[in-house]
């Protein structure tokens, strides 16, 4: 009998390889990135890690607790099941920041005698000090340093959370007439307390908060990007905080994912951008996961040309806190252009300021809208306006079991969108219900479905009016508004719905303004043969919502198996979550 007998040698060879554990902690005084970045002795930069070229696939970095100033540019792959992982350390609460503390010495402005105030104790409050050349040296903006007329200031922030309000012109979206930027203010005299202006003329800030500036933490935003991964693919990027960014000019995220695949963004707290927080543009199978994306001056998260990508429990309120026009990209997310087969599923978007809380525009297929929560936004719930024209058999995609109610616009709104399917959705307290309505000739609505949802009263009431309504689905009918004859528009249709009649009278529009009762509706039209009245009670409470109504909400249709999602309770209209929080 023969034997085979391995050498040393060879038993090295087929042992599993063992990944790497590497450490950046900046608070420690041995900390170097010219260390081996051990534990023992860390790497002081995330920048270091972000490049390193120690780093092989199922490698680790934990990052220790502390501030990092820094822009972090992820510049390393993994592979295929073994990921490359930047996370916070166990415990750790890691803040990368773009900005810079301002530390004095600070002027009283009213101790100038060179001043001169417009009126009686206009300057008494505020403060100035001149910037450095050091607040304009952000190397990722070439010629910024040099350019003098690129150097402003986009963002202050007193006592790390709260910015105070720019007065005067912004100088990247303020010279429009206001049309993008709500301008507040001219100049020194139009200061008010926690506001703040800068002279780029000779790079004074001036601020007026409540007594010396010397006694809070005051921050100035400096660079343009806390963090970027650009063409790298299988990375995990965890639990990290990402803050505080001047904004280079145009729509840039402070936090950017571009041209990449497979890459992971989980627990992540991304707030307090100048203009969006977290921009994914240009990647495949990528997934945005428990993530806070809240407090951005512009969108919690933009997203486009993406495809198979998913953004999912993550909570994204008060966003547009720098109140931009509405129809300026604001709100919850805004996901535009061209993403395919992407998912938003078991968000929170609420309280975003004049804007919605989810919204796809332009050329946007198969996506899937599953399961959110979206409420008190400052316009609609969900919008989703001129998608799936990219081809003739291009699927807007699917809006479905989400909870929208008490938005101050549409919850559900379906503009010049063809193939889409909105089921199982409840609709509550909103100022009008489901919107299925064309644009321009191009952006028509086809074949767009309206089955199965909960919608209970979406009224706006006045002493001598009332307002908006529970369904309008677009008809072209060809008679008068108040007398509508026949309809042109027929592909698209609406059925097996619960409207609630408890205190008021459902109403269903084939165009904006004109009413029609539900036995109107199916007479003139033919849409919701199925469908039925209900007394219906719901609660919204503060900022909260209980459905109170449990019983007799059966009579759902079942929805075709090429759909590929199947609600909790089929039987049953609407959404499964019936209470928030």
């Amino acid at each position: 009998m023969r034997r085979c007998l391995l050498t040393l040698p060879a038993l090295f060879l087929l042992a599993p390889a063992f990944a790497a554990t590497y450490y950046v902690d900046g608070s420690v005084e041995k900390a170097s990135d010219k260390a081996a970045g051990t534990e023992a002795a860390p790497w002081k930069t995330i920048s270091r890690a972000a490049s390193a070229p120690e780093l092989k696939p199922g490698d680790t970095v934990l990052i220790k607790s502390g501030v990092y100033r820094e822009a972090v540019h992820i510049k390393v792959s993994g592979t295929v099941g073994k990921p490359i992982t930047f996370a916070a350390a166990p415990g750790a609460r890691v803040v990368i920041k773009a900005s810079e503390i301002v530390k004095g010495p600070w002027k009283k402005l009213k101790s100038d005698p060179a001043v001169k105030e417009p009126y009686p104790n206009a300057f008494t409050d505020i403060w100035k000090i001149t910037l450095g050349d050091e607040f304009f040296a952000d190397k990722d903006f070439p010629g910024c340093y040099d350019d003098k007329s690129r150097r402003w200031v986009s963002q202050v922030f007193i006592e790390d959370r709260q910015p105070l309000q720019r007065i005067g012109p912004d100088p990247i979206y303020g010279n429009d007439g206001g049309t993008r930027l709500t301008t507040v203010g001219r100049g020194l005299a139009d200061m008010v307390e926690n506001s703040f202006f800068f002279d780029a003329t000779d790079q004074t800030l001036y601020i007026e908060v409540g007594g010396e500036p010397g006694w809070y933490s005051i921050e100035v935003g400096v660079r343009g990007w806390a963090l970027t991964a650009d063409q790298v693919h299988d990375v995990v990027i965890r639990g990290l905080q990402m803050r505080q960014n001047r904004q280079p000019g145009g729509q840039w995220p402070m936090v950017s994912i571009g041209r990449c695949e497979r890459v992971i963004v989980d627990g992540c707290t991304i707030q307090e951008s100048d203009f969006a927080g977290l921009g994914i543009g240009s990647n495949k199978r990528c997934i945005v996961r428990n993530c806070d994306l809240s407090y951005n001056g512009n969108t919690g998260l933009g997203m486009g040309q993406c495809e198979d990508c998913t953004v999912e429990d993550c909570t994204l309120t008060f966003n547009n806190y720098r109140r931009f026009h509405p129809g300026w990209h604001c709100g919850g997310m805004k996901c535009i252009p061209a993403n395919k087969r992407c998912t938003i599923q078991r968000c929170e978007s609420a309280y975003n300021v004049w804007s919605p809380g989810i919204w796809f525009d332009a050329d946007n297929e198969d996506i899937r809208i599953i399961d959110n929560v979206v409420h008190h936004n400052g316009t609609d719930g969900i919008f989703f306006e001129i998608n799936g024209h990219a081809t003739p058999d291009s699927r807007g995609g699917l809006i479905a079991g989400n909870l929208s109610y008490s938005n101050y616009g549409r919850g559900i709104y379906i503009s010049g969108s063809q193939r889409v399917w909105v089921v199982h959705n409840t609709v509550a307290g909103n100022d009008g219900g489901i919107i299925v309505m064309p644009r321009e000739e191009k952006f028509t609505i086809e074949e767009d479905q309206v089955l199965n949802n909960l919608l209970l009263d979406n009224y706006v009431r006045a002493d001598t009016i009332t307002r908006g309504c529970d369904l309008i689905l677009f008809m072209a009918a060809t008679g008068q508004e108040w007398d509508p004859g026949k309809r042109t528009i027929t592909s698209d249709h609406s059925d097996y719905n619960l409207y609630a009649n408890t205190t008021w009278t459902p109403t269903m529009r084939h165009s904006w303004n004109p009413n029609n009762t539900l036995q109107q509706w199916r007479e003139r039209f033919g849409e919701d043969i199925h469908s039925r009245l209900m007394p219906v009670e719901f609660d919204v409470s503060g900022t909260g919502f209980k459905l109170l109504t449990t019983k007799g909400l059966d009579g759902a249709c079942a929805l075709p198996t090429a759909l590929d999602w199947k609600p909790k309770t089929p039987g049953r209209v609407g959404s499964a979550i019936t209470r928030w929080p």
